[in-house]
């Protein structure tokens, strides 16, 4: 079943590596729902999220792992409307539900897009709570999921929570997630971001002169200092969680050398316990979706830009300077 869906749409691609100026907004073909598509819908996408695993892979950071099918569609996290659904699918959903969630992961053919394939199976999709706008869930499925498992219900409860990089994406929904699964959280954010923290996502302090049970560092970069910083002010065998991995630039036989290299000499010299954010499972993400539905976590969209505006959107992304999250809208 399917609404009106035209033979073309509006997309971002990009056709090689390189800095925003790579990006371009164009006409392309229109996903189809394939025979092979049993389980796939099809979504009008009204806000896509944008995320720094885009900037990575439009740089070539992760070309070694990543193999983009040029001209690539960037873009993992999406809220939008069901236009299609396969003649074969047998599931809940149907056309004109509201819906968001993510990709399962970068295949190039992403949400910068008026419309993007979804696979019921393996991607994220879930039903759009009445009292939530697109453009607010429209940038949650890769941060509040990376927030969520990097946090463990039993590392957290009762315990002191520090995290590093609190008025970002991801930072914002670890303040909050701690918080909900009964933490005592402090937050590190600039000056200016103060207020947010605080008083929008409920931090109960901003300062470090505490000792921790687990820090969480949510900044996009893992160059050692934090880490660093831990040994001073968390509890030994206290936890350090990152969603970066602890080296520069793209990943290369030589990184993932020095990746192993760092975990085994943290794991050797410290007694603090190290977690890397290497994945982030689908099927994690129910608990979080819930928490949604019920308005227990604050969602915040700081900027959204036309479709058209895909590089000033990356611009902002790589400043590390937003506070929340960025959307695109088709």
């Amino acid at each position: 079943m399917a609404s009106s869906v035209p033979a073309t749409m509006h997309a971002v691609t990009f056709s090689k590596y390189g800095d925003s100026s790579v990006l371009e907004h164009g006409t392309v073909a229109t996903p189809l729902l394939a025979e092979k598509d049993t389980s796939c819908v099809l979504v009008r996408v009204h806000a896509a999220g944008v995320n720094p695993v885009d900037y990575k892979v439009r740089r070539g950071d992760m070309s070694a792992m990543v193999a983009m099918p040029f001209p690539a569609i960037l873009g993992i996290d999406y809220a939008g409307i069901i236009a299609a659904v396969h003649a074969g699918y047998s599931g809940p959903l149907k056309v004109g539900d509201r819906v968001y969630g993510k990709t399962a992961g970068v295949q190039g053919k992403g949400t910068y897009a008026e419309y993007v394939k979804i696979d019921t199976k393996l991607d994220l999709v879930v039903p759009l709570p009445a009292n939530v706008s697109f453009n607010d869930a429209g940038g949650v499925g890769v941060v509040a999921l990376t927030a969520y498992v990097g946090l463990d219900a039993a590392e957290n409860a009762g315990r002191r929570v520090l995290v590093i990089g609190a008025s970002g994406g991801v930072g914002m929904f670890v303040v909050q997630m701690a918080k909900l699964l009964g933490a005592h959280v402090t937050a590190v954010a600039s000056g200016k971001n103060k207020d947010f923290v605080i008083n929008t996502l409920g931090a109960d302090r901003l300062s470090t002169k505490d000792e921790f049970d687990v820090i969480y560092d949510a900044v996009a970069g893992d160059d050692g200092k934090n880490w660093e910083l831990a040994q001073t002010i968390l509890k030994p065998s206290g936890l350090f969680v990152s969603p970066a991995a602890p080296f520069e630039g793209g990943i290369s036989v030589g990184n993932v050398a020095k990746f192993a290299g760092t975990l085994a000499w943290r794991a050797v010299m410290s007694s603090r316990r190290y977690k890397f954010i290497s994945a982030i499972p689908v099927p994690d993400f129910p608990p979080v979706a819930e928490w949604i539905e019920k308005g227990s976590l604050k969602l915040v969209t700081s900027v959204a830009l036309p479709l058209a505006e895909a590089k000033k959107a990356h611009e902002l992304s790589e400043s590390g300077r937003t506070v929340g999250k960025i959307v695109l809208n088709p």
